[in-house]
């Protein structure tokens, strides 16, 4: 019986085999047409790059003394690519020049100047496109004011697409006014730049750069925050105190994993207090080895501070509970002072260095006497006195 079994499955096994070859073929249809349109959006990409510094170039240093009508004749793209490739090249070229005109090149509609025409004359007829043929356009009147012609023709040459643009007169003898060949790697990324925003190439890299290490190198922090004190032994309770701080931020290392800060605070309540304060941070990014461009950073943050309050407030952080006597006694005298330092210990949650929310616990060691500030954690050396919540914005 296991002979006639073993017959029977390899006599049936080509036809297995032939019924899952097209699935293969398939398959493998399926990942180079997936492989080819990754490929050609890469060619596009750096395509709109090259067209981009070559207008560019036009900026710093026009062709032209004074705005030119241009013919757009032609524009070849790699073998392959077909004619969408062309068109969106088109429309990008287009869309640069508009959105540029200190480029002194004005786009001009020739149609007759893209199309074949038949040109008859003592020496024969001669068949060919218009701009190869710019005497049979001057004759027909079809230049509507255009005298000359810009060429772009793009190539892969290895691991380089390669654009070579030329100006040429629409004369008889065709001259070039202006060429200029430009070249990318293909495995480079596309700088992206701005149409109406167009940057030379090292410029754009290094706003690239800065973007991927924290937008910049200094920010300017500006902080809303609120402290709350905790209760003491005494029968006075400190009110929250209300802060707006500003200030300047700077890297310590690349991408923003260690960051410093230097601000400076006002607190006002009215009738009660004028508070000023000089606090440095120091951060670490915990969220990862780099700032994300597409997720939230969590940052921690130790960081010390001196706190000089002015007003009736200030008698809070005095050695004794304030009475009307010593109330008294502090307003014969002026207004009532306080100056003490704290320490903070935090976490911040922050958002493409623009926005972040933070969240500490303060210590104020020279508070350990003063009746009217409690203690939310107590551990010996380790004690908590405030709770604070801030909100940023970075600019």
């Amino acid at each position: 019986m296991r002979p006639v079994l073993l017959c029977l499955a390899f006599a049936l096994w080509p036809v297995s085999a032939l019924a899952e070859e097209p699935t293969v073929t398939e398959a493998r249809r399926a990942q180079l047409e997936s492989l080819r349109a990754q490929v050609a959006r890469q060619i596009q990409l750096q395509a709109y790059d090259l067209l981009d510094e070559l207008v560019y170039g036009w900026i710093e240093q026009p062709v032209f003394a004074q705005e030119t009508p241009v013919v757009l004749a032609d524009v070849s793209v790699p073998v392959g690519f077909g004619s969408g490739l062309q068109a969106l090249i088109e429309n990008h070229f287009a869309s640069l020049v508009v959105k540029n005109p200190r480029t002194r090149v004005v786009l001009a509609h020739c149609p007759q100047c893209t199309s074949v025409v038949v040109h008859s004359g003592a020496k024969g007829t001669i068949i060919s496109r218009g701009v190869d043929e710019p005497e049979a356009l001057s004759t027909a009147g079809a230049l509507s004011g255009s005298r000359h012609a810009l060429f772009l023709d793009f190539e892969v040459e290895g691991a380089a697409l390669v654009l070579r643009a030329r100006i040429t007169a629409l004369e008889p003898a065709l001259p070039i006014v202006y060429a200029k060949t430009l070249s990318t790697s293909t495995s480079s990324p596309a700088l992206l730049r701005t149409a109406d925003r167009l940057k030379s190439a090292s410029e754009a890299r290094q706003e690239y750069l800065d973007t991927l290490q924290g937008r910049s190198v200094y920010l300017v922090p500006v902080r809303f925050g609120v402290r709350s004190y905790a209760p003491g032994s005494g029968s006075v309770m400190v009110a929250p105190f209300l802060w707006l701080q500003a200030g300047a931020e700077a890297p310590l290392t690349q991408a923003r994993a260690w960051t410093g800060s230097l601000m400076l605070g006002a607190s006002w309540m009215p009738q009660l207090h004028v508070g000023v304060m000089v606090q440095g941070r120091v951060s670490r990014l915990l969220s990862g080895s780099v700032t994300s461009l597409t997720r939230p950073d969590l940052y921690g943050f130790v960081g010390g501070s001196v706190t000089s309050i002015h007003g009736l407030s200030a008698l809070v952080f005095k050695d004794q509970v304030p009475n009307l006597e010593d109330l008294a006694a502090e307003l014969l005298k002026g207004q009532p002072h306080a100056l003490f330092g704290a320490v903070q210990l935090g976490l911040e949650l922050r958002v493409k260095n623009r926005i972040g929310a933070s969240v500490f616990v303060e210590s104020l060691p020279a508070m350990n006497t003063a009746p009217s500030i409690g203690r939310y954690v107590d551990l010996g050396p380790i004690q908590v006195h405030s709770l604070g919540v801030e909100v940023s914005f970075c600019f």
